[in-house]
């Protein structure tokens, strides 16, 4: 069985992603918030980050340090449920063939993502979403992941 090639969109973003190694590039993305059951308004957030391109997860230094002191294996498993559309940009979900593509978080501490909320399309405060959420929805990192991932078709726009 051979694996299902990558979307176009998929490839788009690689291409753009690609055209950019090496750098620090914005990228924007939006997605619809889990609510609470009865929630009638469509609650999304909108995410602007910096992410660096044409790197490799193995390539991380607090990747190589963890192989070294031997806290951490060399690989790192993907979850069951994922597989790769394309190493080491594109993962896919088994089941429903959703794409994701695998980000790396900006390297300067001043390029923070900023975050946007809406409700049905109109801008608001966090604050006015947060009674409209799930409690997955609330929870936030001590610290940024040293990699994730963002389903391709919620990519608004790179650079």
């Amino acid at each position: 069985m051979s694996a299902k090639p990558i979307s176009s969109d998929a490839k788009a973003i690689i291409a753009a992603l690609l055209g950019h190694k090496g750098q620090h590039v914005a990228i924007t993305w939006k997605r619809e918030l889990e609510t609470y059951k009865g929630t009638t308004q469509k609650v999304e957030k909108q995410t602007v980050a910096h992410v660096r391109t044409g790197i490799e997860y193995s390539n991380l230094a607090s990747v190589k340090q963890g192989i070294a002191s031997g806290e951490r294996d060399e690989v790192q498993p993907l979850p069951t449920w994922q597989e790769w559309g394309e190493f080491p940009y594109i993962l896919r979900h088994k089941g429903n063939g959703t794409e994701y593509v695998r980000l790396f978080p900006a390297s300067f501490a001043n390029l923070k993502p900023s975050v946007s909320y809406f409700i049905d399309g109109q801008p608001v405060s966090k604050a006015d979403v947060e009674p409209l959420v799930t409690a997955k929805e609330k929870s936030e990192r001590d610290e940024p992941a040293p990699v994730f991932n963002v389903k391709v078709n919620s990519i608004l726009s790179i650079g």
